[in-house]
């Protein structure tokens, strides 16, 4: 039966378990299936939107106007031509690979001034004539007058008018020699700091020309703006501070005005450089360009806002490498090619791993769906084997219960048949022998009538039926008169009852009887187990507002293993069994069932070898 048992489980569980595995398989693919359909549509929905944005970043070329108010953050427009030249937003791009257009100085203006600085040696009259050059109408000869007059300045070793000159140099807006006079001017303010050992004012001018060369104040060269770089970080004391995105920008410019020859009439490129990712637009041709140039912040935010927040974006150029986000190599990914009418970079659409990796809610209801199930049966499964081997536990004990009360009732029977048949064939010659045969017939039907009682009571304790008389009797006296009566029954075995604490009266409502039959049930097992000492001890008090009734001997002791079920039906220890002490394995279950009847409890306290005390409390009336 266990067999066919464990197997039918064992199957259920396989079949149970396959079951849940093929519908998890079949939900992964659908949830896989439909997280590819969205994603598809995302990076449909993401390259349209980067479409129309581009679109519109080819509008605003339409004209000047357009691109002083519709450029986006990260984009600039470079215009240049016959006479025409500008970078919109201005300063959004710190160099450019187109030189200005220059203008000669009148060098005329400054001939008188020269001739003394250099011929004469006459500083006052150089600086006079060079101050009168500095008040001229023509903002190339009032640069000159004043880059000259501060020169002449630091020469006289008068270091506040060559940096009042300076301050008026650096207003004007005309070049000197193809530099810009503000330019000129910080290059003179800073030198003049450095010769006189004007450490934080030198500082503060390096500071401030690298924030205006990074600003794209004015319309330099690489060269010039490398040169100029350099000099404001070694004055500053700082190392050299850039705008990555605004770099990036003018290497683009750069690298479109090197080969502007070669890339056609329209230009729609987007490309990984040195400084960062850029896109490209615009028209372009070896005498006039009209682009649109985005940096690395605007490529970012354009892939960031053109999906939602869950999802990754990344993009890349015709040659594979990346522009935006992080390129991943995995199946999840929607990829949209770049097209010459469509996008200029690579599309790549991922969802993020955290989302992969969360099932979904009918995933989870599902798994949780089995686990209840499973545990329903794992649940069902142990008590079916728990009633089981219960079952077959009390099937054991009642088999060992049939073989002790055959014991039981065979050894006074054959006793009885065996002196009845010797009095009926005569066989007794004196009284003497007949009055001893008498007397083990009186104390063998004594314990036959026992036996049979305890079976009876037991058995009407166990089902339910058996019906207490209760009265209000002093418990003491019904201990007293149990104890007697025992002693008397085990004086021919040399066995003693102490008994202690039952002069005073302790008045209980309880089945005087029952009672007796429980506490006469503890001595008998306390004897039964006491062979060396024979001597059991009884106690009586109160204990928490109840009567406790103690009895105590030195006998075998009880495990602590088996503590627990000494007291349930049929159960014997170990150790009685193996050496054969009599009983039934009803003692301790009726006294239990009595005391618990009555509204007490029992309880044992033993060590193996030391003897045990089993006390039954019994709730005491109010005094």
């Amino acid at each position: 039966m266990l067999a066919v048992f464990l197997g039918v489980a064992l199957v259920s569980a396989g079949a149970l378990g396959w079951l849940g595995w093929r519908l998890l398989q079949q939900d992964l693919a659908l949830e896989s299936q439909r997280r590819r359909d969205a994603l598809e549509q995302a990076a449909d929905r993401a390259a349209a939107t980067m479409q129309l944005a581009l679109a519109e970043l080819q509008g605003s070329l339409a004209s000047p106007a357009a691109a002083r108010t519709s450029l986006p953050a990260g984009v600039s427009r470079v215009s240049t031509g016959p006479g025409l030249a500008f970078v919109q937003p201005a300063g959004s791009i710190p160099y450019v690979p187109f030189p200005r257009a220059e203008r000669a100085e009148p060098l005329e203006a400054f001939a008188e001034g020269e001739r003394a600085e250099f011929a004469r040696s006459d500083l006052n009259a150089a600086a006079r004539e060079y101050a009168n050059a500095a008040a001229a109408a023509d903002p190339i000869a009032r640069a000159g007058g004043l880059a000259r007059l501060a020169r002449v300045q630091r020469k006289r070793r008068d270091a506040d008018a060559a940096l009042r000159a300076y301050a008026q140099l650096a207003s004007l807006d005309a070049d000197i020699g193809g530099i810009p006079a503000a330019l000129v001017a910080y290059a003179g303010r800073g030198s003049l700091f450095e010769e006189t050992g004007r450490t934080d004012e030198l500082r503060q001018e390096g500071a401030a020309l690298g924030r205006d060369l990074r600003q794209g104040r004015w319309r330099l060269t690489q060269s010039e703006y490398d040169f100029y770089s350099d000099q404001a970080s070694a004055w500053a004391g700082a190392k050299r501070v850039e705008d990555r995105h605004a770099l990036a920008r003018a290497e683009a410019l750069d690298w479109l005005w090197q080969n502007r020859a070669a890339v056609g009439a329209g230009v729609r490129r987007a490309m990984a450089l040195s400084a960062g990712p850029v896109l490209i637009l615009g028209q372009a041709s070896p005498d006039r360009m009209d682009v649109i140039v985005a940096g690395p912040d605007y490529i970012a935010a354009l892939c960031a806002r053109s999906l939602s927040a869950d999802l990754g974006c990344a993009l890349s150029d015709p040659e594979g490498r990346a522009l935006a986000g992080d390129l991943r190599g995995d199946r999840d990914v929607a990829v949209r090619a770049a097209s010459p009418n469509g996008l200029p970079w690579t599309l790549h659409v991922s969802p993020p791993a955290a989302a992969t990796a969360a099932p979904s809610p009918r995933r989870r209801l599902l798994i949780l769906s089995f686990i209840v199930v499973g545990l329903v049966l794992a649940a069902g499964w142990y008590f079916i084997l728990r009633a089981m081997s219960r079952e077959l536990r009390v099937s054991r004990l009642q088999s060992e219960f049939v073989a002790a009360v055959s014991h039981e009732f065979r050894s006074p029977l054959t006793s009885m048949s065996h002196i009845a048949e010797m009095l009926a064939t005569d066989r007794l010659s004196t009284e003497e022998l007949r009055k001893k045969s008498y007397d083990v017939l009186v104390r063998d039907t004594d314990r036959l009538q026992r036996l049979v009682e305890d079976l009876l009571d037991f058995g009407r304790f166990d089902a339910g039926v058996a019906a207490l008389r209760l009265e209000t009797l002093d418990v003491a006296a019904v201990v007293r008169a149990t104890v007697d009566d025992f002693r008397e029954h085990v004086a021919n075995q040399g066995y003693g009852v102490e008994l202690t604490g039952a002069d005073e009266a302790m008045m209980v409502r309880v089945d005087g009887e029952a009672i007796a039959r429980a506490i006469w049930n503890l001595l008998d097992n306390a004897v039964k187990y006491s062979r060396e000492c024979r001597t059991v001890w009884v106690e009586i008090g109160h204990e928490r507002g109840r009567v406790s009734i103690q009895v105590r001997d030195r006998g075998l002791g009880i495990p602590v293993h088996e503590q627990a079920e000494i007291f349930d039906r049929f159960v014997r220890g170990a150790e009685s069994t193996a050496r054969r002490i009599r009983g039934t394995g009803i003692g301790l279950a009726m006294v239990r069932q009595i005391v618990r009847a009555h509204g007490g409890d029992v309880r044992v306290a033993s060590e193996p070898g030391k003897g045990s005390t089993f006390t039954a409390m019994l709730p005491a009336l109010p005094s």
